[in-house]
């Protein structure tokens, strides 16, 4: 095993040899990837701390053949037999971007095992965002606070409930779950604290109610932003005296469960508008964890495809292998409304209806172009502003037009040259693109 610093350690010839970049630095790897891609070398990079990783680092990383990522966590465990026999990540099929034998993201993929796949949730990402949810999850999970989870839907809100569950000296029994969007109000009500025989028509037995099922638990209530404001009021009272009274009984139960309520609503603006108490809102928020929309850490895009194309395998015998650079792109740069979700629900799509073995540009629906984010007015606009506040001069025609084609030469790069796709991105018809390319060429030659 053989340690690499600087460009002076660089052998003359490269044995099969298992050799460790100390540096993560972008000319060095450059040098030896253009040295090593054609025979038989293990490369591995140190990394201080991974989620210090953007999207540029991985994907630079993936480009040059680096196999796997060292850092601090398992630097102790690495020794020349554990890797003698690796199996090597080098392109092997092609125009495969992201491999499915991929070490490397096989060991970013896996990078929160200690805390979140210890405890049977898997949770996958390597932004900081990420990280510091689950070490917060950590030290929350031994408590009884009541933790209120917001973000958009499709974030992994119930993922994080049970992650705090299953750290929890109540998990010993399974959580309970409800999702109070999902109940008109009188029978939300009833599923909540249950009900005594006769209480209403219809009530022939006994029935217990949720908090009844999570005493000694958790209570996991999703989308509490749904639950009306005359339901708050008789949950406020369950939170303040840790008592329940079943509908149509006179004999109130004594209940000890841990509440955790999530939502994808502003409940402070709805405070605002009288839709939601403040009393309550203070009551079930005690410990705040926010979820970022997926569209904000573009790490874990990488790391989710990776994951859902060896989750969802099975489907093809193992024939899907990989994703082309193109496809991969598009995906990255999408807006992802519906999160984690929505990216799940598309690579099961895009895996199961392969035949190819690669999944490409052309097995991507339509509607992932149409929302391709390229460049916002209000980038350009930062832009000239700096320009305009050092003093320059702006020839405004001449700007606009560099502006126009850097956006089209983006769109075309993503599109995989696919000028039909590129001009569905860009809100154009093929032939206004196509004169458009004809005259900055003509521009150009002169």
């Amino acid at each position: 095993m053989i340690t690499l610093k600087t460009t002076n350690d660089l052998p003359a010839t490269f044995n099969n040899d298992t050799y460790i970049i100390t540096e993560n630095n972008r000319a060095f790897i450059l040098e030896i990837s253009k040295i090593t891609p054609k025979i038989n070398v293990k490369l591995f990079v140190y990394i201080d701390n991974i989620h210090e990783l953007d999207e540029q680092n991985i994907i630079f990383l993936i480009k040059h053949n680096i196999d796997r990522i060292i850092n601090s966590k398992n630097i102790k465990d690495l020794k020349y037999e554990r890797f003698a026999d690796a199996k090597i990540f080098k392109k092997k099929h092609h125009n495969t971007f992201i491999d499915k034998a991929s070490t490397l993201l096989d060991d970013l993929c896996h990078n929160n095992d200690d805390i979140a796949e210890a405890n049977g949730i898997n949770i996958y990402g390597i932004s900081n965002h990420i990280k510091t949810v689950i070490e917060k999850t950590h030290k929350v999970a031994q408590g009884g606070s009541n933790i209120l989870i917001t973000g958009e839907s499709g974030t992994g809100k119930e993922l994080i409930a049970k992650l705090i569950h299953n750290q929890s000296k109540r998990n010993a029994n399974p959580m309970v779950s409800i999702n109070c969007g999902a109940f008109p109000e009188g029978l939300l009500e009833s599923e909540l604290f249950g009900y005594k025989k006769g209480a209403f028509t219809g009530a022939f037995t006994d029935k217990l109610g949720r908090f009844d099922l999570a005493d000694k638990s958790t209570i996991f209530l999703d989308e509490i932003g749904d639950m009306s404001i005359s339901l708050q009021v008789k949950l406020l009272r369950v939170i303040q005296e840790r008592e329940i009274e079943p509908i149509g009984s006179l004999k109130i139960k004594k209940i000890d469960a841990r509440i955790i309520s999530a939502t994808n609503k502003n409940l402070e603006d709805m405070i605002s508008k009288n839709l939601f108490r403040e009393d309550f809102y203070y009551r079930i928020n005690v410990i705040p964890i926010h979820l970022s929309p997926l569209r904000e850490r573009k790490t874990d895009i990488i790391v989710l495809i990776y994951y859902f194309m060896k989750k969802f395998e099975y489907f093809q015998d193992n024939k899907v292998y990989g994703i082309s650079e193109d496809a991969f792109n598009i995906l990255l740069n999408y807006d992802w409304n519906g999160n984690v979700r929505e990216l799940e629900n598309l690579m099961e799509m895009l895996v199961v209806l392969n035949e190819s073995g690669l999944i490409t540009i052309k097995d991507i629906p339509e509607k992932y172009f149409k929302n391709k984010r390229i460049e916002t007015a209000k980038t350009v606009t930062e832009n000239l502003e700096i320009l305009l506040n050092k003093g320059d001069t702006i020839n405004l025609k001449n700007n606009m037009e560099k502006i126009e084609m850097n956006i089209i030469n983006k769109a075309i790069k993503i599109s995989g040259g696919v000028k039909v796709r590129a001009a569905k991105m860009l809100g154009l018809n093929r032939t206004t693109l196509i004169e458009k390319l004809k005259r900055y060429e003509k521009h150009r030659n002169k």
